[in-house]
């Protein structure tokens, strides 16, 4: 069996060495060169590639040149240059290869999208093919999973904001329509009330059953309220949770007793006419005039005689039976125990109120003056 052949050097070898500006030496086994007995002795030296450019110089000369800064400068400069342009040549290197992924990216999630300009993108330019092969492939997988996390982050906002938004929604129907704060009748409470039923003021409120408190204008059932129940004077009405109203009220308070329909009844100081009970008639003074049969002048004494009524304490009204002028700007008034009271006109009543309580306390007193409050007189 035959040894295999001694391998040899090719041409990639000899051009390698040809390019580097140098030529192979031969080789020479050393038992075939005759040395002699006057040879030297010392090892034989390389030949420098100063030795080869300027073969009439010395090792000595060659030795003592050194570069000068000019020249380290120019090399520095040149040393920079080659830097930057190698960055700008790996830069767009770069760029090209990102470039070529994303369309491959592209194509990749759309193909259908991407059929018709498929053909431009594979014309655009021979390298393409090249520049796709030569993408690594850790390039597009990085490229895929940040756009997997920017789609992943984008669904994130978009499902986080239609549960803001429902919630809003829901918490909108809970207070608003739906069942768990309908307002019920049996659920109104009332409070402020004397002589005014309490089932005449939660019926006034029927109209709002079923509605939830919280959509309710407080103060449009509370004007619903006076409007239907005309003894109150004032209403103040607010939610009880879950399904309740609290109402405040004010009842008007009847200061004297007119003639009605053939009845006997109350007006307050604004001259609205109130129910009253039986009991109630003999503490009020008594005006003898019918309030469907009111004129002129009689409606002007009426509101005159109201308005000193309703400045006088209790205790001072309840002294009073009747009025026995006619004119309201010389209003005089008759006790229950035969005296009179001289009131004068409607004004300064409160101040006439109290010196005529104070002069009624003074024994043998039969008249009292107050038309003039400061200046009063008795006889």
């Amino acid at each position: 069996m035959k040894p295999p052949p001694r391998p040899t050097l090719g041409k990639s070898a000899e051009g390698r060495d040809s390019r580097r500006g140098r030529s192979r030496r031969p080789v020479v086994d050393p038992k075939s060169v005759d040395l002699g007995k006057d040879a030297p002795s010392r090892p034989r030296e390389r030949a420098t590639a100063t030795d080869t450019a300027n073969p009439g110089t010395s090792a000595s000369e060659t030795k003592s040149k050194k570069p000068t800064p000019a020249q380290l400068n120019k090399q520095e400069r040149d040393e920079k240059k080659a830097t930057k342009k190698a960055q700008k040549r790996a830069a767009k290197a770069n760029r090209e290869a990102v470039k070529a992924a994303q369309k491959v990216s592209q194509h990749k999630r759309n193909p259908k999208a991407s059929s018709a300009g498929g053909a431009r993108f594979e014309a655009s330019s021979p390298w393409d093919s090249l520049r796709v092969a030569s993408v690594d492939n850790t390039l597009l997988d990085r490229l895929e999973e940040q756009e997997f996390i920017r789609r992943h982050r984008l669904r994130l906002r978009v499902s986080g904001l239609i549960g803001v938004l429902l919630g809003i929604l829901i918490v909108l129907y809970v207070l608003f329509f739906s069942p768990l704060f309908a307002y019920q009748l049996s659920k109104c409470h009332v409070t402020g009330t004397r002589n005014v039923d309490i089932g005449q003021i939660c019926q006034a409120t029927q109209r709002f059953e079923g509605r939830s408190i919280t959509s309710l204008a407080t103060a449009g059932v509370a004007k619903t309220v006076l409007q239907e129940v005309s003894a109150l004077k004032d209403a103040k009405v607010s939610p009880a949770w879950l399904h309740g109203l609290n109402i405040h009220v004010v009842e008007r308070v009847p200061v004297a007793t007119v003639r009605q329909n053939g009845k006997v009844v109350g007006v307050d100081r604004s001259g609205v006419v109130l129910e009253i009970a039986p009991g109630d008639v003999a503490g009020l003074p008594q005006l003898d005039v019918d309030m469907e049969k009111l004129g002129g002048q009689t409606r002007k004494l009426v509101d005159a005689a109201l308005i000193a009524f309703g400045d006088m304490p209790q205790e001072l009204r309840s002294m009073i039976a009747a009025v026995t002028s006619d004119d309201p700007a010389q209003l005089q008034f008759k006790l229950r125990d035969g005296r009179s009271l001289i009131w004068g006109n409607s004004r300064d009543s409160v101040e006439k109120a109290q010196v005529a309580k104070l002069l009624f306390t003074v024994q043998d007193v039969k008249v009292v003056d107050v038309s003039n409050p400061e200046r009063p007189s008795t006889r």
